[in-house]
């Protein structure tokens, strides 16, 4: 492996304090939510569509194509979630995080308020919908802020549908019940959320079976590089050489990756691995990801406990590449600023600009 200097990489996306990569655990959440949606999306055509139209005080729009509508609507929602793009910040995810979530509820009030002011109209258990939104992807108090937001609005439209139709009376015993059951999903549900590995079973999440559908699916034609820069944190002891914290690090890389990958070590204190069969960008970020885990905790080296400080570094071609040296020292080079600027631990070169740049 080519012995990499330290050098200005001023052309190389920069990634701040600010724009730190979004969370392995909010992508999954986001990916989850949009399962969610999807199926509710569904169950929204098919309720709406069973709802008579001359059953429906006041003016309305007809259920089967206000469903339609809807549903296209949180399918849009679906489409524009910016965790599909592994380089999205962890900023804008959690802003776009809840907007979403106003948008989900939103849609919901709207199908219960168009069409389910139908006394006998059983549309509220769409409510269920946000508040599983809610409890995917918030932590215990957001989420009771939103089920008691949730609930207010929809009591509080309960109230005005009485006070604006004739044909409609508020019934207190009957909206208690409704909340009462909807509150008492969503509390099981959020208190115990070892169930979601049951639906993650059904939703083929499992990480096992990720991974042997990971290893059937047809190889790409991608290639990419993780660079992993490594500094012992507070000075490496005097008893340990370090090729021997080498060896250990390099056994912890390993682990993370697959069988056929090739990792490689130099002299200094740094690490590459090298991935082919790649279809995506994001292929090669949960790599780096996974590696960074692996290394957040000390390592054993005779005996002793070493904390290392680790800087891992994602290049990736869409194209198989001869030589992947340049590759190699476009991700240190990027590796190496993220360190001297003290930037976010994992950092990912863009190599299209480089293209675009070459092209122009």
């Amino acid at each position: 492996m080519p012995q990499l200097a330290d050098a200005d990489n001023s052309t190389d996306e920069q990634i701040s304090s600010e724009k730190q990569l979004v969370q392995m655990s909010l992508r999954r959440d986001a990916a989850m939510a949009r399962r969610v949606r999807a199926c509710a999306a569904v169950l929204i055509v098919l309720m709406l569509s069973a709802e008579a139209a001359d059953a429906i005080p006041g003016a309305s729009v007809p259920p089967m194509p206000l469903g339609v509508v809807l549903a296209g609507l949180l399918m849009f929602v679906n489409f524009v979630d910016p965790t599909r793009d592994p380089r999205v910040s962890q900023k804008v995810a959690v802003q776009r995080r809840n907007i979403e979530l106003v948008l989900d509820a939103m849609i919901v009030l709207s199908a219960i308020w168009l069409v389910g002011l139908n006394p006998a109209s059983s549309l509220w258990v769409l409510l269920l919908f946000p508040i599983a939104q809610s409890v995917l992807r918030y932590e215990a108090k957001q989420m009771a802020f939103c089920f008691a937001s949730l609930f207010a609005i929809y009591v509080g439209g309960e109230i005005w549908a009485a006070s604006r139709y004739e044909d409609i009376q508020f019934e207190l015993l009957t909206t208690v019940q409704q909340v009462s059951v909807l509150l008492i999903v969503g509390g099981v549900a959020a208190n115990y959320r070892q169930l979601n590995s049951v639906f993650s079973l059904i939703l083929n999440r499992r990480n096992v079976a990720e991974g042997e559908q990971e290893r059937r699916r047809v190889p790409g034609d991608g290639f990419a590089v993780v660079y992993i820069d490594i500094a012992v944190a507070d000075g490496l002891p005097a008893q340990i050489t370090p090729e021997s914290l080498r060896e250990v690090v390099a056994k912890r890389i390993s682990g993370a990756v697959r069988l056929e990958d090739q990792v490689l070590t130099s002299d200094a204190d740094a690490f590459v691995v090298l991935i082919e069969g790649l279809h995506e960008l994001m292929d090669a970020t949960v790599v780096g990801e996974r590696v960074l885990k692996r290394l957040e905790s000390p390592v054993s080296v005779g005996g002793r406990s070493v904390e290392v400080d680790p800087r891992v570094s994602v290049a990736y071609s869409a194209n198989r590449v001869g030589n992947p040296d340049e590759l190699i020292e476009a991700a240190g080079r990027k590796a190496f600023g993220a360190r001297r600027n003290s930037e976010d631990r994992l950092v990912v070169h863009d190599t299209s600009k480089h293209l675009e740049s070459a092209a122009g």
